[in-house]
């Protein structure tokens, strides 16, 4: 069993083998999920880690002189706009 000590702060330290075994490094995020009564840790992932993710090979990015057309027509229609 792995154990750790809360500061007056309520801040505490994870051990050396939970850090190496989720991989958190210095200024990662970690998040606590409730699970059965009992609390998990996760590494929430990086933006980085992320990049790419939601790509999709079959739609072709728009031209900046595309985007520029896009911005002067509207995105909305009349009726769309709040």
């Amino acid at each position: 069993m792995l154990t750790s000590n809360v500061t007056t702060k309520g801040q505490l330290t994870l051990p050396v083998k939970i850090r190496k075994e989720l991989e958190i490094k210095p200024y990662d995020r970690v998040v606590f999920v409730k699970k059965n009564g009992d609390f998990v840790i996760q590494k929430l992932p990086s933006i980085d880690s992320l990049f790419g993710s939601l790509a999709n090979p079959e739609i072709k990015p728009l031209t900046v002189a595309q985007m520029n057309k896009v911005i002067e027509k509207g995105m909305f229609g009349k009726n769309d706009r709040a």
